[in-house]
């Protein structure tokens, strides 16, 4: 751990404060609108963990009980009962009517990354009478030994960090079905390919999926829907379209499943540029045909109207996450309940008049909200954080929009220090996003608010390649990544400080986490004007990165081929590339089994940056994957940001003779 005493306002949010914030999500509203179950991320000061804990509100009582561990699944149709799933992977039913849960059966996983949308849902049919779930076959490990392990396959690596395989199995996801009143499960799809993100027939009779099965599916990131015949076991392809499927949902009626799609040629398993958009294919195949292009926005989280005549659905735009709805007859799109903050995830009520859903905003983590009266008034339900909150002033931020180098407008947000006196000259750190196609907007970052309390602005940016501004907005990273987003960043920072005198010109920071990292190494090897980096998680080399990574397909799909075919371009759009020019203190944090960005890949930044003489720091976080994300050790997490805060104290805020 770090031996600095972090300097902060008590107003803010302190590193403390990390262990205290409690993120809701996964809202399951009963049939009959009158029980909600969700989950809880907490953290575990003690066991130095998080978990998810699993909470059943009665909504007219007011009236919790927490379940145990783990996910929520589903529904019984009669909404007397709850499948859940606790921490070890064994599926259980929850009865309302006397409090008490029993055991159906042990689900396993494969390690196996499949794609960012690969849903793992485990469904009840809607007779009542099956469960359907996706799970992975049980493998002999080999006659390897264990000292030694061998590849023959694309897709070796795993997500991996703390506790999960580093290395994918070569275990297959299928699907299985297993009786609701408990029995043996039965396998209903084998072979040699994956099935995941499963939806019921109304009849009960069919399971849609989706599944890539081209000749090589680790290479070739194409994927379409199928259905398989629960009593024949018969398989039958419903779509045959260029791209990606995602996500299907059966139609009430029968006659059609909705799913989210992708069209291009080049796909890729992770933060492809292209947006996902609603589609829609006949029960029997044929018919494909996009339902959202005319909104040119990314498409998430997709939901039918009980009346078959609406597909609801998520969309970023501009930095709010909204929920919109777009009719199946005409392919109208309209918002239907939004602005003002971030809706994550959310479900329907029985007559699909109003939503349960989870939103954030810039200074609230995300809390559930309910609409009555056809979204006339909204509800808040759960208050996780009111109480750490009470004595906490946490800032909002002012978005602005400001024109680039082309005169593309691009916005961007200013978070003022917690204890803002303008009379007052203060530091300014530039945070970046990863992806490169996520969207900041305003939504709860908590290394936002812990830089305001420790008395820096923080300007957020989304340049070009961002999401939530159009589909052209979104390419505009391709074959030019540290290119006009470089530019972008730059133009963002030059408005703010001419727009704000209160702000210090010669005392600015950069950082930024995954895609940010890059961006963070691509700047510092392009500019001298930030006085520190905090490059967190970040690429420095494209062409190692394209053979040692989990998603080798981004760079194909960023680039437009094979990488072996765009050595050069690769190499241009380094920051090694350009590594002799870098002056900036730079401190870079990674984890140890990150296999999405590799420690090699902070391995060779910090050498070269070493070796250029360089204040440079490595911190290596043992066991740790790639990003930030719940299953994070909360200390490694502490540890993280007091980093972050202690370097740009020592670099940003103090002159060069004082250090």
């Amino acid at each position: 751990m770090i031996s600095k005493e972090i300097k902060a306002s008590p107003r803010g949010l302190l590193i403390a404060d990390l262990y205290k914030i409690r993120k809701v999500g996964t809202p399951l509203l009963s049939p009959a609108n009158d029980n909600l179950v969700y989950q809880v991320s907490v953290a575990d000061a003690v066991k130095n963990e998080r978990f998810d804990s699993i909470e059943l509100l009665a909504v007219d009582k007011a009236a919790k009980t927490i379940l145990g561990n783990g996910t929520p699944h589903a529904w019984s149709p009669d909404g007397s009962k709850l499948l859940y799933e606790n921490e070890c992977g064994e599926l259980h039913i929850y009865t309302l009517s006397n409090a008490s849960s029993h055991f159906l059966v042990r689900r396993h996983e494969s390690s196996y990354f499949i794609n960012h949308l690969a849903e793992t849902n485990c469904i009840w049919s809607p007779d009542g009478k099956y469960i359907a779930y996706p799970g992975a076959d049980i493998i002999d490990s080999g006659e390897e030994p264990d000292e030694i392990r061998v590849f023959d396959d694309l897709l070796y690596k795993s997500k991996g960090g703390r506790g999960r395989p580093v290395y994918a199995d070569h275990a297959y996801t299928h699907i299985y079905l297993i009786p609701a009143e408990g029995g043996s499960p039965v396998l209903i799809t084998a072979g040699h390919f994956n099935e995941h993100s499963i939806t019921w027939s109304p009849d009960s009779r069919y399971l849609a999926f989706i599944s890539n099965r081209t000749a090589q599916p680790d290479d070739i990131q194409q994927s379409n829907v199928w259905k398989v015949d629960i009593q024949s076991l018969e398989i039958t392809r419903l779509t045959d379209h260029t791209g990606l499927a995602y996500q299907p949902k059966w139609s009430p009626d029968g006659m059609h499943i909705a799913l989210l799609a992708t069209s291009g040629s080049i796909g890729t398993n992770d933060s492809p540029a292209e947006d996902t958009h609603v589609a829609l294919v006949s029960f029997n195949g044929g018919d494909f045909r996009y339902l959202t292009k005319s909104l040119d926005r990314r498409i998430e989280h997709i939901r039918w109207h009980p009346s078959g005549k609406y597909i609801y659905f998520t969309a970023g735009d501009r930095g709010d996450t909204s929920i919109y709805r777009v009719s199946v007859d005409n392919e109208t799109v309209e918002m239907v309940q939004g602005g003002g903050g971030c809706i994550s995830e959310f479900c329907l009520d029985r007559k699909g008049a109003d939503f349960v859903f989870v939103k954030s905003c810039t200074n609230q983590p995300a809390e559930l909200f309910k609409s009555k009266n056809q979204g006339a008034i909204i509800e808040q339900i759960t208050r996780e954080n009111a109480g750490w909150l009470q004595n906490k002033t946490l800032q909002n931020a002012e978005t602005c929009w400001f024109e680039s180098f082309d005169s593309t407008k691009v916005q961007g947000w200013l978070m003022p220090p917690v204890d803002f006196d303008e009379t007052q000259k203060y530091p300014l750190i530039l945070l970046i996003h990863g992806g490169p196609h996520n969207m900041f907007g305003h939504d709860f970052d908590e290394r936002m608010h812990l830089l305001s309390a420790a008395g820096y602005a923080v300007v957020y940016i989304n340049p070009r390649g961002s999401h939530g501004y159009g589909q052209t907005f979104s390419n505009g990273t391709l074959m030019n990544w540290g290119g006009g987003d470089y530019q972008d960043l730059m133009a963002g920072v030059d408005f703010i400080l001419s727009q704000n005198p209160w702000l210090d010109p010669e005392k600015l920071g950069v950082t930024g986490q995954s895609y940010g990292g890059y961006m963070t190494n691509w700047i510092i090897t392009q500019t001298s004007r930030f006085k520190a980096a905090v490059s967190d998680g970040g690429l420095s080399n494209l062409v190692s990165f394209a053979g040692t990574s989990l998603y080798h397909s981004l760079m194909e799909s960023e680039f437009g081929g094979r990488a072996f075919n765009r050595f050069d371009e690769l190499w241009k759009w380094s920051p090694l590339h350009n590594v002799a020019r870098a002056t900036t203190p730079t401190l870079i944090l990674h984890g140890e089994t990150d296999n999405e960005v590799p420690f090699s890949q902070a391995e060779e930044m910090y050498v070269a940056l070493k070796k250029r003489g360089v204040a440079t720091r490595l911190v290596q976080y043992k066991g740790e994957g790639h990003g930030w994300r719940p299953e994070l050790s909360p200390r490694n997490k502490a540890d993280l940001n007091a980093r972050m805060i202690q370097w740009f104290d020592t670099y940003v805020k103090t002159t060069p003779n004082e250090q």
